[in-house]
Formats: structure tokens, sequence, C-alpha cells
């Protein structure tokens, strides 16, 4: 009898001692504790590890194929506010696929923070180690991306904007990084155009309700409904497309070429990559805050590689 009795009091202390037992479960990353949470055994029935899928950078850039064709660069000596580095000469182009968009804050953050690059810009493992690749947005103009301490975020409520105060260093390291290439300047107007020979895809006007620019300002006498633009970049995608399913080929942000800015050729040309060298790149598109007429399909800018601008940023492409 007494031995069942004190079976029966070891079985309440055990159960006392379980039911009160508390111990510590750890999470670890590479041998490192980046978690810690006491818990109650008994309140615990199983674990389950959930590791949510990780959508890779490259599969949320859209694409359109741009078609194999001859065209051609540069604009005819007729064209209105036509600037003399716009010599005509025939281009051949093989086919290679665009980013239907400018590439956006969030997809930026995304190639930054995977790369764990910090507050100053540098991807020391990058083929530009020394090269800021972008800078954080702030004051009057802070509608990019800023460095919380930890990591790279866009600016509320501009996520699907244009990432701006990007370097030409810090476009083609994500385009590398993407498993792409910054458009050349012959890629660029080709399909900027997307067939037409006009000053502008849209023909020979662009309007307020076609591209995002200085709309105090339109294009050789052309006329607009409102004349107060947006003064401020605004989200990928807010107007209409070319024949080719690019998006905010005019206006918005100027868009980083690979090329060299240099004197055009006066010969056919097969998928020219521009001059060997050089001190500044080629940037296109036109922006918010320009007139029409630096919108235009032939219209051509530069600046240092090191550069970054409120009003800058760029698209991908991809070849086949």
């Amino acid at each position: 009898m007494k031995k069942i009795f004190f079976a029966i009091i070891g079985l309440f202390l055990i159960t006392v001692i379980l039911h009160a037992q508390t111990d510590t479960m750890y999470v670890m990353k590479a041998g490192m504790v980046i978690n810690k949470q006491s818990i109650k055994l008994v309140d615990v029935d199983s674990v389950i590890f959930y590791k949510p899928a990780i959508v890779p950078l490259r599969s949320t850039i859209q694409t359109s194929l741009i078609p194999a064709g001859i065209f051609f660069m540069g604009s005819p000596v007729n064209e209105v506010n036509r600037n003399t580095d716009e010599t005509q000469f025939a281009v051949s182009l093989s086919a290679f696929s665009m980013s239907k968009y400018d590439i956006t804050n969030a997809q930026f953050a995304t190639f930054l923070n995977a790369k764990s690059i910090g507050s100053n810009g540098l991807y020391a493992a990058g083929g530009y180690g020394s090269q800021v690749l972008i800078v954080a947005s702030s004051g009057s103009y802070d509608w990019g991306l800023h460095y919380n301490g930890t990591q790279w975020t866009p600016v509320v409520g501009y996520e699907n904007n244009p990432v701006i105060n990007v370097t030409w260093y810090g476009a083609t390291s994500f385009a590398a990084y993407v498993g792409g290439t910054l458009p050349t300047e012959a890629q660029w107007e080709y399909a900027c155009r997307g067939g037409t020979t006009t000053p502008f895809n849209t023909g020979n006007y662009l309007t307020n309700l076609q591209a995002n620019y200085n709309w105090a300002y339109p294009y050789n006498g052309g006329t607009n409904t409102v004349t107060t633009s947006p003064g401020k970049p605004l989200s990928v995608g807010s107007y209409a497309p070319n024949a080719y399913g690019l998006y905010d080929m005019h206006g918005n942000v100027w868009q980083w070429c690979s090329d060299w800015y240099g004197t055009y050729p006066t010969t056919v040309q097969t998928n020219p990559t521009g001059i060997t060298t050089g001190t500044a790149r080629v940037f296109r598109g036109g922006h918010w805050l320009g007139y029409a007429y630096n919108c235009r399909s032939a219209f051509r800018n530069h600046a240092p590689p090191t550069g970054y601008y409120n009003d800058m940023g760029f698209r991908v492409v991809f070849v086949p």
C-alpha cells in the first residue's frame, strides 16, 4: 500500500515539474543565434519549420521582346530642336528583350540588401568596388531610398516609382546581378521609337496625357490641356506604352545607357556599342522637369558615370 502511495506521489511531482519546467528555443543561422524564446514544454506538442519561398528578383522584371530590325538612328536635319550630335546613320540590331518599366525603388532595394550594401552605397565585391552605387534621397526630393541602419527601404508611397539617385555604376551592377545589361544607346532609341520616325513614339507631339514632363513647355506649337505638371517622378507605367509595350520611354526619369558619349559614326553599323572610352556615359528619354523637346526619341544627354540625380533611373535588357 505504501508503495502505491509513494508511486502516486512521485507521478504527481513529475507532472508538476513538467508543467512548471521551461526551456529555451534557439533560432540559429550560420552558427549564430539570431533569436531565442522561453517556452513551457507542456505547451508544445510539435515544432514546424517554415521557410517562405524566395521570389528571384529577375522574375519581378517584366519584359517585352524587341524584334530584330534596321532603323535610322538620330534625327533628320529638319526636326525641330534637333542637336548637332544627332546625325543620322543606319543601324542593324539583333533581337533583345527590354524591361517594360524603369527599375523601381523596391527592386533596387532588394538588390542592395541581397548584397549587404551599407549606407555608403559601396559594393566592395562587385565589379566597381570603389564606386558608389546609390545615394539616399532626402529633403524636397525625397522620392527614392533610405538606409535605416540595417537595410535599404523605399520611401513610403514611392515603392513603385523609378529608382533615382543611382549612378551608372549602380545601374550596371544591378543589371549584371539580374543577368542583363544596360541598353546600348542604339537599343534604347530603337526600342523607344517602336517603329516610328517622328520626334516621339506618340507622333509629332507629346501631351500631358502621354508623358510626365514640364507641361508648360510642349513641343513645336503643341498644346496641353493641363500646364501644371506633377513636379516629381510618378509611378512606373502611369501612361500608355509604345508599340513595343514599353512604358515611360518619354519623360518621368532619364535612363542610363551603356555607351560612352561620343560622335556618331557615318557608316552602317551592326549592334553598335559606342566608342571604346570616354569621360561621360549616355542617358536618354527626358525627365519630369524637362521640356518636351528633351524627351524626343533622338535626344542625347550625358554625365560622368559617378553622377547621381533625382531625375535619373534606368531599365535593363536581356539578349537571347
